[in-house]
């Protein structure tokens, strides 16, 4: 029993020293650039053993506590060790840096991030380069390099989420000459620390698919809240009240779509209006279930609209080349539907700090925990897809970008609630809520707050 007690301190201590530190590096890294949150925070040996402690006592305290009967909730947890070790493994090993060709010269040589020279085995020649346009305008669709590998002497294209893998490197287009005739590329190797990463991902996607079906989770039990209803004539009215609010929202975002040809996954305005059409989606899925949702919808949905409103995005503009992926309306629908949802848990944890008897508080927090689940998991997923995006595009799964440390934050922050056997201040109503309540912030920083204050790639969010 002490040692679990030591284990439990520690894996908590640990991991909140580690949401700190990320925290602060963000802030860091705007005051005195990139480099110094580096030096001091991502890549000091301090943060690394934190997140070794995190990982090494939390699974300990897993074993020790017979969680691995339960599969699905062991192997999400070994999934994220599986990453850790994969970023481990990826900063010790890997390697990147840049290539830069002029337009029919042929090179071995590319310059590491530290700037040491460094020799392919193979040589690459830039046969062409050009840049894609919309049509009728002078905004960029794409920027397209040809290629020819000595090798097979085979011609290949790179170009934004187009990469060349070849011979264990991967090459990215990254930027090229004013007068179209060079092109410079973002050259990586790092062959085991991918395929562990992924291997993580891969787990913990089919981990999080199985613990909605796995007995005595605690999704099933919160799913047995029940909360009251309201008269028929309320229910009539608050549903049509939501149908037309539906019908409106889907014609905006469907004209928008039709003139920009792209979906609300970009801007301001365009991700706001989509909040608050998820909103209303929500509303009439949980409206049997959990009939506070309509009223508290309905404020969500009027912030995210009154905020669009504020927005000077235009939900009609192109594209930048980087955003023209698969992977961007994936990303961003998961990312939007776990906000949404951490929305309604919020403003359910108002109406349970107002309430005064602590059955009403139970009752309201079960409801919130079957929100919390696929929200927090909705959430790791739209992270970990955004990942994979920013290896396919940039050459790196993870960056330390504010945007990225963000969402990591705002995981970490959020799944402590559903570990409430551990932390038993979260099996209390009163003290649930109000960190619901404030839980919240992280994903207004996330959003907000790093697109206006902090920047970063993600600025154009």
């Amino acid at each position: 029993m002490k040692t679990n007690k030591i284990l439990k301190y520690t894996s908590i201590g640990s991991a909140a020293a580690v949401i700190l530190m990320m925290a602060a590096a963000t802030i860091v890294e705007k005051l005195y650039g990139t480099e110094t949150a580096f030096r001091h925070f991502y890549h000091s040996p301090l943060f690394i053993a934190l997140w070794a402690v995190t990982a090494i006592s939390g699974v300990w305290l897993m074993i020790k506590r017979g969680t691995i009967k339960k599969p699905a909730t062991f192997f999400l947890h070994i999934a994220f060790v599986l990453i850790l070790a994969g970023a481990l493994i990826t900063l010790l090993t890997g390697k990147s840096g840049s290539m830069y060709l002029r337009r029919g010269e042929t090179s071995a040589y590319w310059s590491s991030a530290e700037g040491f020279r460094q020799k392919l085995p193979f040589k690459l020649t830039l046969k062409d380069f050009s840049i894609e346009y919309y049509p009728s305008t002078n905004d960029p669709s794409d920027y397209i390099s040809k290629v020819v590998v000595s090798d097979n002497n085979t011609e290949y294209t790179i170009s934004m989420n187009n990469i060349l893998k070849y011979g264990g490197y991967r090459f990215y287009q990254t930027s090229y000459d004013a007068d179209l005739n060079g092109s410079v590329f973002s050259v990586s190797h790092d062959p085991w620390g991918v395929s562990v990463t992924y291997t993580g991902y891969i787990i913990l996607l089919l981990s999080m698919i199985g613990f909605f079906f796995q007995k005595n989770s605690g999704f099933r039990m919160a799913l047995k809240a029940r909360s009251e209803g309201f008269s028929k004539p309320v229910r009539t009215v608050l549903l049509v009240l939501n149908i037309l609010l539906f019908g409106y929202l889907t014609f905006v975002i469907g004209r928008n779509w039709y003139r920009s040809g792209h979906g609300p996954f970009v801007g301001t305005y365009s991700v706001m209006i989509l909040m608050a059409w998820l909103v209303t989606v929500a509303m009439a899925l949980l409206r049997k279930r959990l009939p506070i949702i309509q009223p508290l919808g309905f404020v969500l949905a009027g912030f995210s609209i009154l905020v669009a409103s504020l927005s000077f995005s235009d939900p009609e503009a192109n594209l930048m080349p980087v955003l023209r992926s698969p992977f961007l309306s994936v990303h961003v629908l998961c990312m939007m539907v776990s906000y949404t949802l951490f929305g309604l848990v919020a403003l359910i944890g108002v109406v349970g700090l107002i309430k005064r008897d602590n059955e009403t508080r139970s009752m309201l927090r079960d409801m919130s925990l079957s929100i919390l689940y696929p929200a927090v998991f909705m959430l790791t997923t739209g992270t970990f897809i955004g990942a994979v995006w920013a290896n396919i595009s940039w050459g790196n799964y993870w960056s330390w970008d504010p945007k990225e440390t963000w969402a990591l934050i705002t995981m970490l922050v959020y799944a402590a609630m559903l570990h409430s056997s551990t932390m038993s201040r979260f099996a209390r109503p009163r003290f649930f809520h109000a960190y619901a309540i404030a839980a919240f912030l992280t994903v207004l920083i996330t959003y907000f707050g790093v697109n206006f204050l902090l920047g970063g790639m993600h600025s154009y969010a």
